[in-house]
């Protein structure tokens, strides 16, 4: 059930929330299996979807890979946070994409450094990514559908709207993938 709740003066904490969405080190605070955060902004000719989970409910754990195929299906798991679909009539095309891979999120090191460093700082990784597009009938903008969401049925997603008629915010329930922009 999706619940929409127009407010006022949420454009700080919207911007709060990107801010934390671009740094994982500020979001570690608010880390929680089974809840993603969500950002969409529209901005004239521009659109930024904004996107973070729990690494645990995308590749199902947080352990580093322990071989070269451990990392190949880790990295097949992260592509599936795939693109957002757009309703065609706003004319969108991809101008920019962020996403943190395998390497990002496991880099290089000793199994006995990271053990060490995740016992004794309780660090939790979130996937992250990030989609720029440019619209040329950004008034056609209806929904943006985060297909991925489908696949990653557990999640329960807080989306932060930055629009240009006002701000709001609304809550995906698992498997649901569409933001209604209206």
């Amino acid at each position: 059930m999706k619940r929409f709740v127009r407010l006022e003066c949420l454009a700080g904490l919207g911007l709060g929330l990107l801010m934390l969405l671009g740094n994982p080190a500020a979001a570690a605070g608010v880390h929680q299996h089974g809840l993603a955060d969500a950002a969409v902004v529209v901005e004239g000719h521009s659109l930024t979807v904004s996107f973070r989970a729990p690494l645990m409910d995308i590749l199902g754990t947080e352990q580093p890979p322990v071989d070269a195929a451990a990392r190949v299906r880790y990295a097949d798991r992260l592509k599936q946070v795939s693109e957002p679909q757009l309703p065609a009539a706003a004319g969108c095309r991809l101008s920019h994409e962020t996403r943190n891979g395998v390497a990002a999120l496991f880099p290089e090191r000793q199994q006995h450094d990271h053990e060490h460093e995740h016992h004794e700082h309780g660090h939790h990784a979130d996937v992250e990514a990030e989609w720029t597009f440019q619209c040329q009938s950004p008034d056609k903008l209806t929904t943006v559908s985060l297909p991925f969401l489908a696949i990653f049925s557990s999640l329960t997603t807080e989306v932060v709207l930055l629009l240009p008629d006002g701000q709001g915010a609304l809550r995906l329930t698992p498997g649901d993938t569409r933001i209604p922009l209206e």
